[in-house]
């Protein structure tokens, strides 16, 4: 029985591996960006989304989603002009024969200055652009970058901040102060998060195959030490029911 479970398991575990590291799948996953890339703009802001990744012939093969409703719109974009509050939330697209987008969040403010970034979260090694935006696009000097409430950069004239590979001490709480038609302003704070770069597929299975190894030799030694135990048990029931029938056969003494 223990060799009939522990196959079992071993046919478990390659279908397992072979899924993981042969399986090819016949569609792909739509991908969703701003441009300009900000998540966070004033109203009266124009900005596009765009659904990368379609395959179709089809000129309106895209559904856009927003805020889980899906709207009429059916092009590849999706063209927001003099943006309000009703447009903040949460988008997806979805373009013929792949699946549905991760989300893009959007949020609509009014304000005088306001701390743009390209990714409200971003993985660590990829890229970051950051912005001192001003209401309607006025000039605004004098410009002072903060992190975490301690200025790091200064310019006069507002220019904005790249920053090729993100890495992990770039996490922090950003805001922007300057000069708008001779007023200091300062903008409300922006939460940057940098996220550690995923593994690769063959990192993962490097620590995979060796855990289902240990798995694999711990079940079939759970059940070879289960089978030991439960032999044992009928052993010993048989060994007492022996001594009861040998005690009832014993003559009655006089």
């Amino acid at each position: 029985m223990a060799v009939a479970v522990g196959s079992s398991a071993q046919l478990w575990i390659a279908v397992l591996l072979f899924s993981l590291g042969g399986r090819r799948t016949a569609t792909h996953r739509s991908r969703l960006f701003l441009d300009p890339p900000w998540v966070k703009i004033f109203t009266g802001d124009n900005v596009t989304l765009v659904c990368d990744g379609n395959d179709s012939l089809e000129d309106n093969s895209t559904i856009w989603f927003h805020n889980g409703s899906i709207l009429e719109v059916t092009t590849a974009y999706l063209d927001i002009v003099n943006a309000n509050f009703q447009d903040s939330g949460k988008y997806k697209c979805q373009n013929k024969e792949s699946y549905k987008s991760k989300a893009a969040y959007l949020e609509v403010t009014r304000d005088w200055l306001l701390l743009q970034a390209s990714a409200e979260v971003v993985m660590e090694g990829k890229p970051l652009t950051i912005r001192c935006h001003s209401w309607k696009n006025w000039h605004v000097s004098k410009v002072i970058y903060y992190k975490d409430d301690v200025p790091f950069k200064y310019s006069f004239r507002n220019q904005n901040i790249s920053i090729i590979k993100v890495s992990l001490n770039d996490s922090g709480t950003y805001h922007c102060s300057g000069k708008l038609r001779r007023l200091d302003h300062t903008s409300e704070p922006f939460r940057i998060t940098v996220i550690k770069a995923n593994q690769s597929k063959y990192e993962r299975l490097q620590f995979i195959v060796p855990l289902l190894v240990v798995i694999l030799f711990a079940v079939d030694t759970g059940l070879l030490v289960s089978t030991q135990q439960q032999f044992k048990s009928i052993f010993k029931i048989q060994e007492i029911g022996k001594g009861k029938r040998f005690q009832t056969q014993q003559p009655l003494s006089h």
